[in-house]
């Protein structure tokens, strides 16, 4: 099993700065998620901004590299809307299940960073060993190195962690205490 999978999605090129320099400082593969549409210009832009805000699931490209085969999948979003880019979602429910483990980023000029990283772990089934938000404002000034980094090592110490192969994750039934064990 190999060790890290950095995937991302940008229109902009503020997510794809991230995703290349966190793996670059991992020695991750990286995977972008290519949509079938476009998104340049106004057009795309308002395309973008009603699919995320419509929770819709655009057709992608076949991935290139598998989710199981990897000891942790860190996938990289965009914030449409106080959405997930709506590709994100396409890949996320694609490869539900497949996941060992995930981290999760986003990029935001605005706000919505942490329903964005609640979401992702909702919709890939899976809570994530970490998550890391970065506005774009930062990372154009390039003061987004030193959280990057924390992030970085705490996804590699994550991904040389043995997966347990039991059942995965365990959501409790409104009002059960998420701790409990049911024998």
């Amino acid at each position: 099993m190999k060790n890290l999978l950095v995937v991302y999605f940008s229109r902009t090129g503020f997510t794809r700065i991230v995703a290349r320099q966190l793996a670059r400082a991992c020695h991750a593969d990286l995977e972008a998620i290519d949509d079938l549409q476009g998104r340049s210009h106004a057009t795309g832009y308002a395309q973008s901004a009603f699919e995320a805000l419509c929770h819709q699931r655009p057709l992608i490209d076949r991935a290139t590299h598998t989710p199981q085969d990897y000891a942790l999948v860190a996938v990289g979003t965009p914030i449409w809307m106080w959405n997930m880019a709506s590709p994100v979602r396409s890949y996320l429910l694609r490869h539900r299940g497949q996941f060992q483990r995930v981290a999760f980023f986003c990029t935001y000029g605005g706000s919505g960073s942490r329903k964005v990283l609640n979401d992702m772990q909702t919709l890939s089934g899976q809570q994530a060993v970490d998550t890391l938000a970065l506005r774009d404002d930062d990372i154009t000034a390039r003061h987004f190195h030193e959280p990057l980094l924390r992030f970085s090592h705490a996804i590699e110490r994550a991904s040389r962690e043995p997966v347990s192969t039991g059942m995965g994750p365990v959501h409790p039934a409104a009002g059960e205490d998420a701790h409990a064990i049911k024998l």
